[in-house]
């Protein structure tokens, strides 16, 4: 009789690695060890663990793209795997900063709208290097558009927020107003035939761009709440749902490629926050706030 011996199951390996993060500037930095599921807020407890920071609710994790002269703000449920897939390794020029900043609030997971914000008005456009263009811009349907004349009859399609963020303008850049910004694709530079159309830079006075930064940060907060459902699983649901979901291909984009819209409504609450002069979609929930704040 030939006795079997059970073998024990393989069990799947997770990969550390370690990874710079700096403190306020590029003077100090710490080192922690993430993983490809280390999101920016597990970061951010890591380094407070640490003793780096005094007071963790006003720190958010910044991308720094250095190789384009930007920085955003990584929302604490990003996945730092999913930004440093868009850099480009060779140039190792692009980084992590921890900073102090009032969006933190602003862009946490409880503040994710029940609908998209919207926002329009005329902006400056780079439409190449040195050459503006005074176009007129509307968000809507978590996606960008322009068009010569607040008519919107000869729009076309900029991009869509499902793999596009605002940026900060960290680099000198002459603009003819004094606020300039950038939206930007995150995906990897390599998927575009075009570098055109990977990242484009706006300007506009202060308060507009501030409202414009604050209306296109929430609307891709709202896009990631309803594509990447993966990212607000507890860890013991994000095996089970990366087994049964896949992340779609991102595909090269034609200017007038109308985005498709969500399948899903959100429900989740809000609180008072920077976005009072952001207009939203009819019957949101934070409209209706809007009105409560101001009354």
């Amino acid at each position: 009789m030939i006795h079997s011996r059970s073998q024990p199951l393989p069990t799947s390996k997770v990969q550390v690695t370690q990874q710079r993060v700096f403190i306020g500037d590029m003077q100090r930095f710490n080192t922690v060890e993430i993983t490809s599921n280390t999101n920016a807020g597990d970061v951010i407890a890591l380094i407070a663990s640490q003793g780096s920071l005094d007071n963790t609710a006003v720190w958010m994790l910044f991308e720094l793209a250095n190789d384009f002269g930007m920085e955003r703000p990584i929302r604490s449920y990003e996945l730092l795997s999913d930004v440093t897939a868009s850099w480009n390794k060779d140039k190792l020029l692009n980084a992590f900063v921890v900073k102090r900043t009032y969006l933190t609030p602003f862009l946490s997971r409880s503040n994710i709208p029940t609908s998209s914000p919207t926002n329009r008005g005329y902006v400056e456009y780079e439409s190449k290097k040195g050459k503006w263009s005074k176009r007129w811009m509307e968000l809507r349907e978590h996606s960008l558009w322009l068009a010569k004349r607040d008519t919107g009859k000869d729009e076309t399609f900029l991009c869509s927020l499902s793999n596009f963020d605002a940026y900060y303008i960290t680099r000198k850049h002459k603009s003819p107003k004094p606020f300039v910004f950038a939206i930007k694709s995150t995906d990897n530079i390599s998927l575009f035939e075009n570098v055109s159309d990977y990242v484009h830079i706006l300007s506009c006075n202060q308060k507009d761009g501030e409202r414009w930064m604050e209306a296109i940060l929430v609307a891709r907060s709202y896009v990631l709440f309803q594509e990447r459902h993966v990212l607000f699983a507890k860890p013991e649901e994000s095996t089970s749902i990366s087994n049964n979901l896949s992340r779609s291909q991102t595909r090269k984009q034609s200017i007038s490629t109308r985005p498709s819209q969500p399948l899903v409504s959100v429900s989740a609450p809000f609180s008072a926050s920077a976005t009072a002069t952001v207009t939203f979609e009819p019957g949101s929930l934070l409209a209706k706030h809007k009105g409560d704040v101001m009354s």
